[in-house]
């Protein structure tokens, strides 16, 4: 009987090694967190002493995270790599946070039966797996199974006295704080003052003869007896917090989170939002609601009052916003910056004794006997079988979430672009990942290209991104107008931040690029596509950084593993003599309070009674509420069990182009096939088809009978470009139980030819013609287009300043443009820049004409009166504050020869203005099908004067030999001539003035006006088309 308690522990320890150690190859890489700590550890494994790196946010500091489980990590990467080292570190997690079970388990329970179980219940516990396989959190979990280690050193310390375990648990505490900041913090409150009060309540005990006679002036007696030992730890703790990770202090009172909270899904009403309540409260406790009752009631015993107390708050602060409780208790700042997950990791985790206590009891101990005589041996087994079933049910179900919800994108790999970043020194410039998720630490942990983007959002400092309630831009478009908006400013300016290449993983970006003056550079091995900037400056050879004191840094390198060695010392011979029993122990004060609970215990049967009874009936009303979930659940998401079921159900797989599921809600006697639908969908492309994603959709039956209903559908579609909303009117046809859509009929236009031919001029740019290493040479550079701005003015718009003009391409090769403008005061201070965004077209052939507008955009909700809206507007614009009044203006044009997206064959035909409604037809005569057609219309005066520039996207593309009609609104605006001097304005560093005086000497305004159409009023308007070729061959 006394090696019992060190075979639980070791099969716990050798099932949780084998478990969880073959599940991190297949789970640590796709989590949330791993690879951001594998990207720290890749710092410290090449810059050990250096606190800034630069690859993220234009350079952070380091100091903003506890270095410890990272210098780890970083170490033993020196043996077999950072993933070597991160699953390494992963598995000594494991360990840890099994034997800390199994010894707060034993503080706890006094049991050491009670402790293995509990030990072998953590492997499967299903917080501990959602935190490692779903998370990722190794910091998280390093720290607070360091913590249960120190919290039987901490009792010791405070019921003897000796100084022994004062060392003891300081030196683990000292691990834990290097570990994880905010564990040790919370820690102090939910676990460490707990285990004081039980202290306290184990010595007044002493002083009486049962628990009963323990009155509050008993308690507060012993409370005083304890004193001197919880003030000298109380201040050693506090101590070894601010010194351990001192420059974590300092680094944040220098640089306090100012930045817009990030919306997380543990804040969340979970009873709305019922996914948040699925990943952050029902996965982690799990079978553990089952019984609480029996947590609370033991934790409410006198003897753990205060863990009772402390189990509340944890229970209620998990349930994230469902109530107004945790926002009231924590305070909007600290509610709207912690994830409040963490609560009821630590709320799961603290029930774990009493979890294995009573799966002791219930396997071999009273319970068993209990139940066994009063209802029989079967039910027991009966009983026993399904609450395994669920504890082993919920843990594979965790375990493997990610395949049925992936959070993550598929694997990428980053050879393939860390080679182009190597290459032709494309590492001069920064780059921007998009779509590639949590990954992007793992790109910049292989190269020491640098990106604006991040993902450790507390490093953030630029504004575009502190302003917004944004996490990374690469998943910018799950954040809606907040990530499309801070995007789109990095896309329009990027020589801001030296932004050069973009790498796309997602489709979805592609518009926002094009329009914003990006080209394509092809496709990667990988499969990732590569945009480029034309023009954009490389990065200065010296990049500054914040100074930080030699003291700071050296204690940083220094202290967080000095800890563990300290601890190592110090502890390790303890530890595993207490935890496997290789020696007769001597018992821990703490074993005296050990209750019998074993089969031949005598225990009050009418508490067992009440207890059964109690337990039932909570797990009627759990199971009756799991089951009334499922029932609504079912009548919310049935697909065919009503008309509004099917079309919600027929637009969700339209929007995730499950085309076969989309097909199966058609009727089936209609006489479409699944090849012909599939067909359909394949030739139907542009923003609508191929960008969109649907925001909200609302169904109205506008007529139904027992077979039969007419509806209309009115959705809003997300794009990168613009909000569409439609509306479809539907027939609906009932088939025995199942309702189904009638399907429509296709579009029956044709186009003429079977064969089409075209002629056209291509052009392509060798770059080095000759393969060296060196600076590029100087005949192998291209002269830059010449380009005339034909006019430009500054104009006030409802308060708002904007400069509009045209340029033309006067040169004989394609010209990639870029337009800046900068507004000045009376005292040319320069107020606003900004770029020209998508009212323009950023590619000219020889001899075209655009149309411009420069607004200057301001960064969104920076003041705390701001807010930012509930739903997505990707048409949200944002005007800068000025700190002057503009009176001038200056442009800078600049052009690079350009050989890609040069489609023009798109023309508009048929114009026709009637009732302030411009009508056109769009004809495609060529060989490329244009995805997505841009209009710019351009207002004048009766002086043929530019007034406003607009621009509208259209929906639908336009096919090879088809024509689409174009139905627009025209809408002008009333402006103020603030200035028309171009006296400064510079095309490629040249004035325009001159570049006009000697190309086009000559020039006839005049001509240029053929294109402008007479309007009512007096004014005249120009159309002009850009498009974007999705699939260009």
């Amino acid at each position: 009987m006394k090696n019992t308690p060190n075979r639980y522990l070791i099969i716990a320890l050798l099932i949780g090694v084998v478990f969880h150690g073959f599940g991190i190859f297949f789970t640590l890489e796709g989590t949330y967190d791993a690879l951001i700590h594998l990207f720290f550890a890749d710092h410290y494994a090449s810059h050990w002493f250096e606190p800034w790196n630069y690859s993220w946010y234009t350079g952070f500091t380091v100091m903003g995270y506890p270095p410890l489980v990272h210098q780890a990590i970083a170490i033993l990467s020196l043996i077999g790599g950072l993933k070597f080292g991160m699953f390494t570190v992963a598995i000594i997690g494991v360990i840890l946070f099994i034997t800390g079970v199994y010894r707060f388990a034993l503080l706890i329970t006094a049991s050491a039966h009670a402790a293995g179980y509990a030990a072998i219940l953590a492997v499967f516990s299903s917080s501990f797996v959602e935190t490692l396989h779903i998370f990722g959190q190794l910091p998280s979990i390093i720290g607070v199974s360091i913590l249960m280690h120190a919290l039987p050193e901490i009792y010791l310390w405070l019921t003897s006295g000796k100084k022994k375990y004062f060392l003891t648990s300081l030196s683990l505490l000292a691990v834990t704080v290097c570990s994880h900041h905010v564990t040790p913090i919370f820690g102090m409150v939910f676990f460490i003052f707990p285990l004081i009060g039980m202290a306290v309540m184990d010595e007044a005990r002493t002083r009486v003869n049962t628990m009963k006679e323990i009155t509050f002036p008993v308690f507060l007696k012993a409370f005083f007896r304890l004193l001197k030992r919880m003030i000298a730890f109380g201040f050693s703790a506090l101590f070894l917090i601010i010194v351990c990770i001192l420059p974590y202090w300092i680094n944040t009172k220098n640089n306090p989170i100012t930045q817009v909270p990030i919306p997380h899904g543990s804040r969340d009403n979970f009873l709305e939002i019922t996914s948040s309540g699925l990943v952050f409260f029902l996965i982690p406790w799990g079978i553990l609601l089952l019984l609480m009752p029996y947590f609370f009631y033991r934790y409410y015993s006198k003897r753990y009052l205060f863990f009772g107390l402390s189990l509340t708050m944890l229970t209620i602060l998990g349930t994230g916003g469902t109530t107004p409780i945790p926002k009231i208790i924590l305070g909007d700042n600290a509610f709207n910056i912690l994830t409040l997950d963490r609560f009821t990791l630590w709320g799961s985790i603290m029930v774990l004794p009493l979890f294995g206590e009573f799966a002791y009891r219930f396997a071999e101990g009273d319970y068993k006997t209990f139940l066994s005589t009063k209802l029989g041996g079967l039910y027991h087994r009966i009983l026993a079988g399904i609450l395994a079933g669920l504890f082993l049910g919920t843990t594979v179900f965790t375990m493997t979430l990610n395949n049925f919800r992936p959070s993550q994108p598929d694997p990428i790999n980053m050879l393939p672009i860390v080679n182009f970043l190597n290459q032709d020194q494309h590492y001069k410039w920064r780059f921007l990942p998009l779509g590639f998720g949590d990954q992007i630490a793992w790109l910049s942990a292989q190269t020491d290209a640098m990106t604006v983007d991040g993902n450790y959002h507390s490093a953030r400092r630029l504004p575009e991104l502190t302003s917004r309630a944004i996490e990374r831009l690469e998943n910018s478009k799950f954040r809606g107008v907040e990530g499309i908006g801070s995007l789109q400013q990095f896309l329009t300016v990027p020589e801001k931040y030296n932004l050069k290449y973009v790498f796309s993983n997602d489709k979805f970006y592609d518009p926002i690029l094009y329009f914003a003056g990006w080209q394509r550079l092809g496709l990667l091995e990988n499969g990732i596509m590569v945009w480029e900037k034309l023009g954009v400056p490389p990065m200065p050879e010296i990049i500054p950084k914040d100074d930080i004191p030699v003291f700071l840094i050296l204690m940083w390198g220094i202290i967080p593993l000095l800890t563990v060695l300290i601890a190592f010392v110090i502890n390790i011979q303890s530890i595993w003599i207490r935890a496997l029993r290789s020696k007769k122990p001597t018992l821990p004060s703490y074993m005296r309070w050990r209750l019998d609970f074993s089969a031949a215990a005598k225990t009050s049967n009418k508490r067992k009674r009440l207890l059964f009874l109690i337990a039932h009936g909570y797990g009627v009303i759990v199971l009756f509420c799991f089951a009334f979930g499922i029932y609504t659940f079912y009548l919310k998401n049935a697909d065919q069990i009503a008309p509004q079921n099917v079309l919600e159900a027929y637009f969700d797989a339209i929007d995730f182009k499950e085309l076969e599921r989309a097909y199966s809600y058609f009727d089936p006697k209609s006489d479409k096939s699944l090849d012909q639908f599939m067909l359909e969908f394949a030739v139907t492309d542009g923003l609508l088809n191929s960008y969109a994603k649907l925001d909200a959709i609302e169904i109205d039956i506008t007529q139904k009978t027992d077979s039969s209903a007419l509806a209309t559908a009115y959705a809003k579609w997300i794009t990168p470009l613009e909000r569409i909303p439609t509306q479809e009117d539907f027939e609906l046809v009932k088939r025995g139980p199942k309702w189904y859509v009638k399907p429509k009929n296709p579009d029956l236009d044709l186009p003429p030819d079977q064969l089409i031919t075209s002629n056209a001029t291509d052009f392509y740019n060798h770059g080095r013609r000759r393969i060296t290493s060196e600076q590029t040479y100087h005949e192998d550079i291209l002269k830059q287009p010449v380009l005339e701005v034909l006019s430009a003015r500054l104009l006030k718009v409802n308060g708002d300043y904007i400069i509009v003009g045209e340029i033309q391409n006067i040169d004989n090769v394609p010209a990639d443009v870029s337009v800046k403008g900068t507004l000045y005061d009376a005292q040319d201070l320069a107020l606003a820049t900004f770029n020209a965004k998508y009212e323009m077209k950023h590619k000219l052939m020889p001899k075209e004409i655009t149309s411009f507008k420069v607004e200057f955009e301001g960064t969104a909700w920076v003041k705390p009166d701001e807010h930012a809206p509930l739903t997505f507007d990707p048409e949200q614009f944002t005007p800068i504050e000025l700190e002057g009044k503009p009176v001038t203006f200056d442009l800078h044009v600049s052009a690079n020869v350009a050989n890609t997206d040069l489609y023009k064959s798109v023309v508009v035909n048929d114009i026709r203005i009637e009732d302030e409604m411009l009508q056109a037809t769009l004809f495609n005569p060529g060989t490329q099908q244009a995805t997505i057609p841009q209009v710019l219309l351009s207002y004048y005066d009766a002086a043929h004067q530019l007034l406003w520039v607009d621009h509208h996207f259209l929906k639908e593309g336009v096919r090879q030999q088809r024509k689409q009609e174009v139905h627009l609104k025209l809408q002008p605006k009333e402006t103020e001539l603030i200035s028309a001097r171009m006296q400064a304005i510079f095309v490629n560093g040249l004035s325009n003035e001159e570049i006009a005086r000697k190309v086009i000497p000559n020039r006839k305004s005049t001509q240029q006006y053929a294109t402008h159409i007479a309007l009512k009023n007096g004014g005249y308007l120009k159309v002009e088309l850009n498009n974007y070729l999705g699939n260009p061959r």
